[in-house]
């Protein structure tokens, strides 16, 4: 009798589970396994969380999984907006665009590197994305980079290291040497996201 009752109470909660919808289970996986504002689940909270999320607000509301939009979610309210974006940005630990050889913020160095990326696909050569916080991009001699690094040299946010990034990332050094930018200023629309559009409007409006 007792087995009969154990075996009932057993199927009761995997009926239960069944029930559940997929993505809240997965979304609790990913909050036990990431820090919330990881978004990209990279281990580290940076300037690239800020800008996926930036990137999910103004520009594609698909972007974001379940997974992420748990982890997006710093404030618990139970929906992603400016506020999680800005607590984001303001705990992050390295800023968008920053790699080893270019630890002040995106330059001409992160622009060498993101087209030194684009080369080595386009010619076929597979470069193996690998885990850890290593900034230092010469490692793509060998054929790989970490996830970080790769996620910070992704400064439009849109989870792809791109030639899109490569432009915005000029556009931006462009801008900034001709005077018309601080480091910062790519936020002053709300936005952690680097996206050429965005800094040509924003310069102009200086004028």
């Amino acid at each position: 009798m007792k087995m009969k009752k154990a075996i009932s109470a057993v199927l009761a909660g995997v009926l239960a589970l069944s029930a559940l919808p997929i993505s809240a289970m997965s979304a609790s996986a990913a909050e036990g396994a990431y820090a919330l504002g990881d978004v990209d689940m990279d281990g580290v909270i940076t300037g690239h969380d800020a800008a996926m999320v930036s990137r999910y607000l103004h520009v594609d509301n698909t972007l974001l999984s379940a997974d992420q939009l748990a982890l997006a979610d710093v404030n618990g309210d139970g929906v992603v907006d400016q506020a999680d974006a800005d607590w984001i940005h303001e705990n992050e630990t390295i800023h968008i665009g920053c790699i080893k050889n270019s630890p002040n913020g995106i330059d001409s160095t992160t622009v060498y590197y993101q087209m030194f990326y684009q080369v080595m696909t386009a010619v076929g050569i597979h470069v193996q994305i690998v885990d850890g916080t290593d900034l230092d991009t010469n490692s793509l001699d060998n054929h790989e980079i970490s996830k970080v690094a790769y996620n910070l040299m992704d400064v439009n946010g849109d989870g792809v290291l791109n030639l899109t990034d490569c432009l915005d990332a000029m556009v931006y050094c462009g801008y900034k040497g001709a005077g018309y930018l601080r480091d910062d200023n790519y936020a002053k629309t709300g936005r952690y996201d680097i996206e050429s559009s965005c800094i040509v409007a924003f310069c102009q409006a200086q004028d």
